[in-house]
């Protein structure tokens, strides 16, 4: 996990009580933290961007900006820093701000539910076509007040560079511009140009200077845009951010301009979140509202106007309303929580006892709250870990493996054997990813999230093939050739289950080479086969996924007949073009659980 520092002075001033080094470190790990422990950074500022470089005592400096790679810096001076790597599920704890806000409240200082009151600023966003298709969302808000010294930019642009990494996953489902307000003209107006549709100033500028550049040029050339021209090369037109009179504020996800750079003299803020996910920029923009707000700022919403007229006023910063039952918190925790409305209080809800439970008030911030669990973990770490005595279970039993288990950790020492490297790919993906790519029809029925946390995430995995060639893509500039595999669980609908969905455990293994083909993936495949004292029979196939005559079925024996017991073939051009494979590649993939 990324590791970030955070100011020790700056954090304990937020908290208002002084704490001892040690007692800083306790709470935070007390929090759910994983602190590294305190270290002295140097800052060194850049004379030309203005930015500041933050270096370890124990680091090696290069001389250059970490902004703009000017070499033209000045030590600014030695501080004091905690080390806390991130917690992927609390990105409201990735600035000094929010940190403090939740320790305040854990230490008893200030507890119970944060109000943020926010007013119109009286600027609107308007929307235009044409980016249904690219990056459709966009989400808002106004910043006052703020005074940008060195302490408060640093923050502002670890909190951007936090949040991308996290509920922007890389700028794919989020990305977040921050500028200064005043240097542009309100109102805005957020569209779709071509790649030679507009000329501006990137910030920090191009390689050659400060000079204009399209948005072509932009991802050539720019650091920014080689960086993340993925998100947008397979578009014939980019999204674009400008003000009333034509200035650009950035060109998201990529760059901002340099004419709406925040520096230490601004003091008010526009700041937006674009991406095709509209829960991820809701949670992200309140996430910043809420952090600067904490710092002093006054927040304000804007108006957007999306294509088809609707209107929506952002950042939505009231809380969620939620009832939860006392005692199934207690039954999981397996201890009496005496007084629970305090314990959550202290960690920063609204919350009041009532005859159907206590019914809490969820912090707007509080992006990772969605399933009561979530909740039930708060409530333990209220209460402290500390505080729950281990015991013993008041039954005994042997436990033994489960037999698919025994025969998956055999074909897992088969396939290291053979050289094969293992890897786990995530078993929530999307219809685009999982059939479309690999030229499948889309079936009518598969099993789909009901309420799925992103749309790259909306279905349960069929199979693994897809795991296989997606990890291949990102390893494209890795020696070859590449042997991998992975065995984990697929989905599929089943009437017959109570869930209505039934478990398959498969194996698939791919490798990937300039002189890969057919052969190599049957020598695998023959070789796991002998080892599970089977004797595969194969088949011609057809598929859109292989190269026709490259393409065969399995069989195997079992239970007195044969069975269908995978797929094994050399992949089609054309999908490991949609994968971004420049390499041949051969696989098999076969379900273990008939084996048995």
């Amino acid at each position: 996990m990324p590791v970030v520092s955070i100011a020790t002075a700056t954090l304990k001033r937020l908290i208002g009580k002084s704490l001892s080094r040690d007692e800083l470190v306790a709470t935070l790990e007390q929090l759910g933290n994983d602190v590294e422990g305190t270290a002295s950074v140097t800052a060194f500022r850049c004379e030309k961007c203005g930015q500041t470089t933050e270096v370890l005592e124990q680091e090696s400096f290069n001389g250059a900006c970490e902004w703009c790679g000017s070499k033209t810096v000045v030590d600014a001076g030695a501080s004091e820093v905690i080390r806390i790597s991130l917690l992927p599920v609390r990105p409201d704890m990735f600035d000094v701000a929010g940190l403090a806000r939740a320790l305040r409240g854990y230490l008893g200082i200030e507890t119970g539910l944060p109000v943020y009151r926010v007013e119109p600023s009286g600027f609107k966003v308007t929307v235009q076509p044409g980016l249904e298709n690219i990056r459709p969302y966009l989400v808002a808000c106004v910043v006052r007040g703020l005074v940008m010294d060195d302490e408060n930019v640093k923050t502002v642009m670890k909190m951007q560079e936090n949040l991308h990494w996290a509920l922007g996953r890389n700028r794919r489902r989020a990305s977040i511009g921050v500028y200064d307000l005043d240097t542009v003209e309100p109102d805005f107006e957020y569209s779709a140009v071509s790649s030679e549709g507009v000329r501006f100033v990137p910030l920090f500028g191009m390689p050659e200077g400060m000079v204009e550049a399209t948005p072509k040029e932009i991802l050539e050339k720019h650091p920014k845009g080689v960086g993340y021209k993925h998100l947008l090369e397979k578009f014939d037109k980019y999204p674009l951010l400008s003000d009333a009179g034509g200035k650009v504020l950035s060109m998201p996800p990529i760059i901002n301009s340099e004419g709406t750079r925040v520096t230490q003299k601004t003091r008010n803020l526009f700041v937006d979140v674009t991406g095709p996910d509209k829960n991820a920029i809701e949670k992200t923009i309140a996430v910043i509202a809420c952090g600067l707000a904490d710092l002093g700022a006054k927040v304000e919403t804007v108006q957007l106007v999306y294509p088809d007229g609707s209107k929506e006023t952002t950042p939505n910063l009231q809380p969620q309303t939620r009832t939860i039952d006392p005692k199934a918190i207690e039954r999981l925790l397996g201890v009496e929580v005496p007084d629970m409305v305090k314990v959550l209080e202290r960690m920063r809800y609204g919350a009041r006892s009532d005859a159907d439970g206590i019914t809490l008030q969820i912090p707007a911030y509080r992006a990772d709250i969605m399933h009561e669990y979530d909740i039930f973990e708060d409530v333990a770490i209220g209460y402290g870990y500390r505080n729950i005595k281990p015991r013993l279970v008041p039954s005994m039993t042997v436990g033994s493996h489960q037999a698919i288990e025994e025969l998956s950790t055999t074909a897992r020492r088969v396939m290291t054997g053979l050289g094969f490297l293992e890897i786990m790919t995530p078993a929530l993906t999307n219809v685009d990813e999982h059939h479309a790519r690999l030229g499948l029809s889309v079936p009518e029925r598969c099993v789909r999230l009901e309420n799925p946390i992103s749309v790259e995430q909306t279905m349960a995995r069929e199979q693994l093939i897809t795991g296989l060639l997606s990890t291949l893509r990102v390893n494209t500039t890795r020696e070859m050739p590449q042997q991998i595999f992975e065995a984990g669980d697929c989905f599929e609908l089943s009437p017959e289950m109570e869930t209505g969905v039934r478990t398959r455990r498969k194996l698939a293994a791919g490798i990937a080479g300039p002189r890969v083909g057919y052969t190599d993936a049957k020598q695998a495949l023959d070789a796991l086969a002998r080892e599970l004292a089977q004797s595969p029979r194969f088949e011609p196939f057809e598929s859109p996924t292989f190269i026709p005559g490259r393409c065969a079925r399995v069989f195997v024996r079992a239970s007195g007949r044969d069975l269908s017991w995978g797929m094994l073939g050399e992949v089609h051009p054309e999908v490991l073009d949609r994968f971004g494979i420049s390499q041949p590649t051969a696989l098999f993939e076969v379900d273990l659980s008939i084996l048995l």
